[in-house]
C-alpha cells in the first residue's frame, strides 16, 4: 500500500508542491465567514417562509378537493351508469336492476362520512 501515498521518486521540487500548497493554505478570515453565514441564514429564512406559505396553500387546496370528492365520485358513478348499455331482454323480462349502483355508492359514502364525522371535523378546525 506504499504506492498509494508515500514512496515517490524524482527530484524534491516535484515531490513537494502538493505538500507546500496544502501547508500554505489557511482558513478564511472570520469576517468573511460571518458574511457568508449571514447570507446563508437570510436565504434559508426567506425560502422557509415561502415553503410555509406554499404548504398552507397546498393544505387549503387539499381540503377543498376532499370537500368536493364525494360529489365528484357521485357524478362519475352517474356517468358510468348512464354509459352502460341497456339490453332489450332485461327490459322485457323485468330482470334489469332497478336500484342503480350510484345510489348504493352514495349511501356508502354518506355512511362513511357520518361514522368518521368527528375526525373530519377535527381536521377542518385549526388546532392552535
Amino acid at each position: 500500500m506504499g504506492w498509494l501515498w508515500g514512496d515517490r521518486r524524482g527530484p524534491a521540487w516535484k515531490r513537494g508542491w502538493a505538500d507546500q500548497t496544502l501547508a500554505s493554505m489557511s482558513a478564511p478570515p472570520w469576517p468573511l465567514l460571518a458574511i457568508f453565514g449571514i447570507v446563508f441564514l437570510l436565504l434559508s429564512l426567506s425560502s422557509y417562509v415561502n415553503y410555509r406559505l406554499q404548504m398552507q396553500q397546498n393544505m387549503i387546496n387539499l381540503k377543498i378537493f376532499l370537500l368536493f370528492l364525494p360529489v365528484l365520485l357521485i357524478f362519475a358513478a352517474q356517468i358510468a351508469w348512464s354509459l352502460k348499455p341497456i339490453r332489450k331482454h332485461d327490459l322485457a323480462d323485468g330482470t334489469g336492476s332497478n336500484f342503480p349502483w350510484s345510489v348504493a355508492v352514495l349511501v356508502a359514502v354518506l355512511l362513511a362520512l357520518v361514522s368518521y364525522q368527528s375526525r373530519v371535523q377535527s381536521m377542518w378546525t385549526p388546532s392552535f
